[in-house]
Order: C-alpha cells, then sequence, then structure tokens
C-alpha cells in the first residue's frame, strides 16, 4: 500500500510500474467503490444543495447546477455499479488506472459544481436560507471525504481545495464583515482537514505495514517449521548427531546414503555400536576404520575439541569426516564425500606445476626445481647446467599456418626434447617457443652432447597432417656455479648465450662467457638510451642520393637514420637498427621515418622522391603501416607517387600473403615499392615477378668488384634484362668510382648509388637547388 501510495503521489506512471504493489494498488482502488451506501447519500445532499438554493432565492442558476450534479450523481453511481459487477482480482495496471481515474473524476466535478454553487450562493444573493444551506452543506461533504478517503491525501486535497475555496472566496467577497472573518477560517479549515487527512493516512499506513509484517512473519515461522525439517534431508553433507550416549538423536537422508544405512538403523535411539558392525558386516569400510571412529568420537566428547578424518570406502569413494561436541555431551558428526574435490584439488595441482600443452615442467614448477638446484649445490657442491632452447622459425609456422599446427608443433618439439636427455633431467616450457633444462651433474661434454642431441631431434621435418614444416632449435649454456651463483644470474645468463646463438646464425648452440655478459649490458644500455632517443625526438634522418645513370641527376633520395648519441658520438644503424627490432622500438622510429622523410622531401624540387627503409617488423601490423602512410601523405602534401618504400627480401619469406596484401593497398594509394639489398638472401628471382616492384636495388657487394668478378657481372646483367622486361628500373648500390659507374652503366643499369654521387648528409647540408644535380 505504501508503494502504491508513492506511485500515485508522484504521478510517474514509468516509476509506478518499476517500484509499485500492484495488488495493493487494486486494493486501493476497490476501496473507493466498496461504500457505495455513503456515496448515495453524499450524492442526494449535493443535489438537494443548490435545488433548496432555488426554492429559497429562486435564480435559475441553481435549477441549472441541480440538474448538472444530478447528472454528475447519476454517472458516478453507474460508475460504481459497472465496477461492482466484475471481478477485478485480475486486473491491468492501465485498466485500475482507468478505473481510478474515472472515480476521480467524478468525485472532483462533483465537488467543483457545488463549490461553485456555494460561491454563487454567497456573492450573488443576500439570502440567508441560501447561504446557510450552501456553506453547511459544504462543510459537511467535505468532512465526509476527510473521513471516507484519509487513504489517498492528494485526492481529499483535491476536493477540499475544490469544495472550499470557492466557499471561501465567496465568504470574503460577501458584503458581511462577519462573513469575511469566516472565509479566512476556512483557510485554516482545509488546512486543519489536509493536515488530519496525512496523519490518518500515516496511521492506516502504519497499520496495513504492520499487519504485513506480522503475516510475514506468521508465513516466515511456517516456512521456517517447514524448512529445517526438509533441510538436513537436502544437505550436501552427511549429518547425524549422538547424544551422551552414543546413541543416534538425527539422522539425514544423505548421511545414510553415504554409508548406506538402512531406515531401520537410522531411527533415534539406535546406539552406534549397531551401525558399526553394520559398516563392518557389509564392507563399507573397514575394521580399523570404524575402531579409529569411535576412538575420535570418545576424544571428542571429552577434550570438546573438534576433529577430523579422512575414510576410504571399499567402493573408492574417499569421505571425510568432521566430529564436533554438541550439547549436554552429544556429538556431531558431518561426512563430506570428497572424492571429487580431492581429484579436482590433484588437477588443479597437475595444472599449477605443469603445462596443459606439453605436459612439461612449467615456469613456476622450474623455478622451485631451480631454487631446489642451488640449494644442493650449497649442500654438496654439486654443479648443474642450465639450457634455454628457442625454436628458430616457429613464429612464421604459427602466424602461417594456424595456432593448431603451431600447437603440434610444440607437443611434437616436447616430446623429441624428452627423448634427448636423460632421465632426472628437468625439461621445462617457459612459454611460447621457449624451452629451458636443468642437467645436474653434468660436464662441459655431457652438456654438449645432450645440446646437440637436442639440436640433432629438432633438425628432422615435422609432418603434421598435410603440412611438412621445419623448425630448429637454438641452445644458451650457462653452467652454475662457474657462470652465476643465483638462479636469476644463471637464466639470464643462459638467455644471453642464446642470443648469441641466434646471432650465429641460429640452429646451434653457444656456452655463455663472461663477454657476453658485457656486451648484453652495451646492448641494455643503448636500448634505454634509444627509448630516451626515441622520446625526445633526438633522431635524424640523413638523406643519400640516387642518380639517373643517363642524365646524372637526381632522381630520389634515400631516407638513413641517424642517431647521434650524448657520449658515444655516432651510433652506426647496424647496431641500434636491430636492438630497436628487438626491443619493439622499430614500429614507433619507423612511423616516424615515413612522417619526417614526406615532410622533408615536399621541399625538394617536384621530380625527386624520397625512399624509406621499412623493416619486416612493422608489416606485422599492417593496418598501421597503410595509416602511416596515408597520414603522412596526407600531412606532407607530398605526391604519393614520389614515396618509395624499400623492402628486403627476408620480409618476403615470412609471410606471402599478407605482405603482398599490404604492399597491394599501398600501390593503390600510387606508393612504389623497391627491394632492397638484392642478392644477400635467399635472392630468388621469382620475387620480381610475384610482387609489384617499380625498382630493384642490387647490393653493394656486386658492384665492388664488378671489374675482376665475371659472376658478379653477370648477376647483374642478368637483373637488369628481367627489371627490364618487368618494366624496372635496376639501381646498383656502393659506386665510389667513375669506372664502376660506367661498368654497371654498360651492363644495363639505369640509376646508381654511392660516394661517388654523395654522402648520407642531412637536410640542412644541401639546398633546393642541389635536389636536383649531384655536387
Amino acid at each position: 500500500m505504501a508503494g502504491a501510495q508513492k506511485g500515485l503521489t508522484d504521478g510517474r506512471p514509468g516509476d509506478i510500474r518499476e517500484e509499485f504493489d500492484l495488488p495493493g494498488y487494486r486494493l486501493l482502488v476497490s476501496s473507493l467503490f466498496s461504500s457505495p451506501g455513503s456515496i448515495i447519500p453524499g450524492g442526494i445532499a449535493g443535489i438537494l444543495t443548490p435545488y433548496l438554493c432555488w426554492l429559497s432565492t429562486g435564480m435559475s442558476e441553481f435549477m441549472t447546477l441541480t440538474i448538472l450534479v444530478s447528472v454528475v450523481v447519476a454517472l458516478r453511481m453507474m460508475t460504481v455499479i459497472t465496477y461492482r459487477r466484475r471481478d477485478h482480482s485480475e486486473d491491468s495496471y492501465a485498466e485500475t488506472r482507468r478505473w481510478d481515474r474515472e472515480y476521480f473524476l467524478g468525485a472532483t466535478v462533483f465537488s467543483a459544481v457545488l463549490g461553485y454553487s456555494c460561491y454563487i450562493a454567497l456573492t450573488q444573493t443576500d439570502d440567508p436560507a441560501a447561504h446557510i444551506t450552501s456553506v453547511s452543506s459544504t462543510i459537511a461533504l467535505a468532512s465526509g471525504y476527510v473521513a471516507r478517503n484519509a487513504g489517498r491525501p492528494k485526492f481529499v486535497a483535491v476536493q477540499l481545495l475544490t469544495f472550499c475555496i470557492p466557499m471561501a472566496f465567496g465568504l470574503i467577497q460577501a458584503h458581511n464583515v462577519y462573513y469575511q472573518y469566516i472565509g479566512y477560517f476556512a483557510f485554516l479549515y482545509v488546512l486543519a482537514n489536509i493536515a488530519i487527512t496525512n496523519s490518518l493516512h500515516r496511521n492506516l499506513l502504519a497499520l496495513s505495514e504492520a499487519t504485513k509484517q506480522s503475516k510475514a512473519l506468521a508465513s516466515a515461522l511456517h516456512s521456517q517449521n517447514l524448512t529445517l525439517d526438509a533441510a538436513l534431508n537436502t544437505m550436501i553433507q552427511g549429518l547425524a548427531m549422538y547424544d551422551a550416549n552414543l546413541k543416534l538423536a538425527v539422522c539425514n537422508a544423505p548421511h545414510r546414503s553415504l554409508y548406506g544405512i538402512p531406515d531401520t538403523l537410522a531411527l533415534p535411539g539406535t546406539p552406534l555400536t549397531a551401525i558399526a558392525r553394520f559398516l563392518i558386516e557389509r564392507q563399507v569400510i573397514s575394521a580399523d576404520q570404524v575402531r579409529e571412529t569411535r576412538k575420535v568420537l570418545g576424544e571428542v566428547q571429552q577434550s570438546q575439541q573438534p576433529a577430523s578424518r579422512e575414510l576410504q570406502t571399499r567402493g573408492g569413494r574417499l569421505l571425510v569426516v568432521t566430529i564436533a561436541p554438541a550439547a549436554e555431551g552429544g556429538v556431531l558428526m558431518l561426512t563430506e564425500d570428497a572424492t571429487e574435490r580431492k581429484a579436482t584439488e590433484a588437477r588443479i595441482e597437475q595444472m599449477a606445476r605443469f603445462d596443459e600443452l606439453t605436459g612439461l615442467a612449467n615456469r613456476f614448477e622450474f623455478n622451485t626445481r631451480l631454487a631446489e638446484a642451488f640449494d644442493r649445490l650449497d649442500r654438496t657442491g654439486e654443479p648443474f647446467a642450465l639450457l634455454y632452447i628457442d625454436l628458430d622459425g616457429f613464429k612464421q609456422v604459427n602466424d602461417s599456418l594456424g595456432h593448431d599446427i603451431g600447437d603440434k608443433v610444440l607437443i611434437e618439439t616436447a616430446s623429441r626434447l624428452r627423448a634427448a636427455i636423460r632421465g632426472g633431467d628437468l625439461l621445462a616450457r617457459f612459454g611460447g617457443d621457449e624451452f629451458v633444462l636443468i642437467l645436474p651433474s653434468a660436464s662441459h661434454s655431457v652438456v654438449t652432447t645432450i645440446a646437440q642431441r637436442m639440436i640433432d631431434a629438432m633438425s628432422r621435418a615435422f609432418q603434421l597432417e598435410t603440412k611438412t614444416v621445419y623448425v630448429t632449435a637454438s641452445v644458451g649454456i650457462a653452467m652454475a656455479p662457474h657462470d652465476a651463483a643465483t638462479p636469476a644470474d644463471l637464466l639470464r645468463h643462459a638467455d644471453t648465450a642464446l642470443y648469441k646463438a641466434k646471432a650465429a646464425g641460429r640452429n646451434t648452440l653457444t656456452f655463455f662467457n663472461p663477454a657476453m655478459a658485457e656486451e648484453a649490458l652495451d646492448r641494455h644500455e643503448i636500448e634505454v638510451d634509444l627509448r630516451i632517443a626515441c622520446e625526445e625526438k633526438a633522431l635524424e634522418l640523413y638523406y643519400q642520393p640516387i642518380i639517373d645513370l643517363k642524365t646524372q641527376e637526381v632522381v630520389t633520395r634515400e631516407a638513413l637514420m641517424r642517431w647521434r648519441h650524448p657520449t658515444r658520438g655516432m651510433i652506426p644503424p647496424g647496431v641500434f637498427i636491430p636492438i630497436a627490432e628487438q626491443s619493439g622500438l622499430i614500429a614507433a622510429m619507423g612511423d616516424w621515418a615515413i612522417k619526417q622523410a614526406c615532410k622533408d622531401a615536399a621541399s625538394w624540387p617536384s621530380d625527386v622522391g624520397v625512399s624509406v627503409n621499412i623493416s619486416p617488423l612493422q608489416f606485422r601490423e599492417p593496418r598501421r603501416i597503410v595509416e602511416t602512410v596515408k597520414e603522412a601523405l596526407i600531412a606532407s602534401s607530398l605526391g604519393s607517387h614520389r614515396l618509395t618504400l624499400e623492402v628486403t627480401e627476408s620480409l618476403l619469406i615470412e609471410d606471402n600473403k599478407a605482405t603482398l596484401a599490404v604492399i597491394h593497398d599501398l600501390r593503390a594509394l600510387g606508393v612504389k615499392f623497391a627491394l632492397d639489398d638484392f642478392g644477400t638472401g635467399y635472392s630468388s628471382l621469382g620475387y620480381l615477378s610475384t610482387y609489384p616492384f617499380a625498382q630493384v636495388k642490387i647490393d653493394q657487394s656486386f658492384s665492388r668488384d664488378v671489374h675482376a668478378n665475371e659472376a658478379s657481372k653477370a648477376i647483374i646483367e642478368a637483373v637488369c634484362q628481367l627489371a627490364r622486361r618487368l618494366s624496372m628500373n635496376v639501381v646498383v648500390e656502393g659506386i665510389e668510382t667513375e669506372s664502376q659507374r660506367i661498368a654497371v652503366q654498360l651492363l644495363g643499369a639505369h640509376r646508381a648509388q654511392g660516394y661517388l654521387f654523395g654522402r648520407p648528409e642531412p637536410l640542412s647540408n644541401f639546398s633546393p637547388d642541389k635536389g636536383r644535380h649531384v655536387a
């Protein structure tokens, strides 16, 4: 009812539907129509009021009002009769609301007509009978509303206002000064009645709420009595309570089920000895377990401290029994079937210590065993080796063939590595395609033998479904205590040795030596400083011209990244670019290089282009590189045909489909592509026909001895002929002498680059006038 009244008072139907009690609202509306006996006399009194005024004054307005009141009363009675003839127990909110409004509207019109009648009688007549009739009838009807509709304060307030405000203004406007005083008192009468209504309303709500709480409490007590009885039998655990003499007092259904106790032995008063005899005879649990349980029951009775035991049934179930003291010397016995829980705990323990995919020890288990190896080293002086194994080429397999194939490679790898080691060695998967191995009591020669066995095992092809995959392994090795005295240092040094093995060509093993640590520290310092340089925008672009061999004019300038270290001076790109690639900085550096090169080239002559080297790692974020090029061209207003992106053969080996898609997207913008350092890698001529290159750059190793080496001449000439047929330009790098220039031009090269035409220099060192001609 409180919710219903709140909804009605607020007047927000949306809120009512959310928070108000519809049955309570139905009951409230029903109360309005519940007493037609009070509505009929009030209606008759309302009709008689203007009628008597008409009889006394003869004014036609009162007869009109009499007819109007009669019509309103008739309609209200029809509404009441219609409502009471129907069943409203299932009315919707909208239906209930309609009845509520009809009643409210009828009552409001009724009171407004009578209020107006009273106003007319007081202001337009001097007839005392009309005055007395109108005022007394208004006050009587208003008081009746307060008594009958106290449950609806807003309702009563509206009726009081429509009844009494016209009466009050009528009294105030009358020619009698005493009437005016009474008119002012009428406002107090309205306020007092509204206050009384609110007070009655609060009392009604309190009474309603108390009634609800009383019913709810009675229902809860009844429900509790039913629930407590059912709770024992719906518990997951078995429950049995014994009195001080160890006779059964309470036994629930799960307890009977867990132990297979028949109903005849589950009755109150059954001795524990009878139940124990049954369990032994039916071989539910052993006699020793029964005696142990009986002993614990006695101990709990004496010590009044709970105890717990595990029982293994003959059926293979594991029961955890908790025995606690109960009132008056009794004991409570709770039994949990922990079979599944224990199995789950075992599985969780397995998952916490071992890799789910390969079954090898995981990083957590490895760290634990590594710490134990150092403890053993401290106690016995027993040395051991740590091997860090990383798969070569696994990422390409995983990215190109999918994670399912990648997972199968890892599973087969674990199997091959396990077969290559000894029984007491610990092999773990560190994550991804990284594995680690602890070799206890191993000499340098034994470690070398095992490491080489693993490398040999991984060199065999992987036959997976319809795919043949080749993945090799690189191994870094650190020895304890020779190379490190702590787990962290030993692992770091093995990782350093692995890095050197990767740099040495992969598919090999490398032992750690102190010089590696210094080199790794130096590399780390360079990486830290490189990050700072990127943040502070301390990198620079130098430009080296590429000239047309026929016209000797500059057609393109290649952007080359340079880094002037504050203390080390100029650091060669061959040092900091690999560090940028391995540390993940290359993407941001590459984005900057593209944008800066386009910005710089926009100030050059319109027929001079710019070329920018792109790392293969940048193509692993296809959307990023495409958006970067778009933004650079838009921001600089550089024509897209003036931008050339140089890529190396290593990019084309990794992922042909993805790479080709990015190249086509950028080609659609008008950007050109060049194959850089051709001849230093796999040197597949197929790349020239597969990829839409506009230019191929022959590595300087071929131009260096172009006069003396016939093979170099043949390669340059063959590439030039093929490029001519494919409408590509050929750039020969490393031209330092005039004789080299003449030689490569005679072999068919279109363009050249080298110190003969200009060294790399910053933008500030050459002016727009030098943009076209070689210095």
